[in-house]
């Protein structure tokens, strides 16, 4: 693993929070907040996978 457990455990928190967001946004109709919720989820997703990827 590349980076201290705090770091990764602060990226599933955030991961966590903006699924949450996103999941909110969508039911009350929202969609471009939605969205950027969406992509910055995605955009932590990206940043957990490079955190937690084994170096070869």
């Amino acid at each position: 693993m590349n980076a201290p457990a705090w770091r990764v455990w602060l990226v599933v928190a955030l991961m966590c929070g903006w699924g949450i967001l996103t999941i909110r946004f969508v039911q009350k109709g929202n969609v471009p907040f939605a969205l950027l919720c969406a992509l910055l989820l995605i955009s932590n997703g990206v940043t957990l996978w490079r955190l937690t990827k084994k170096d070869r």
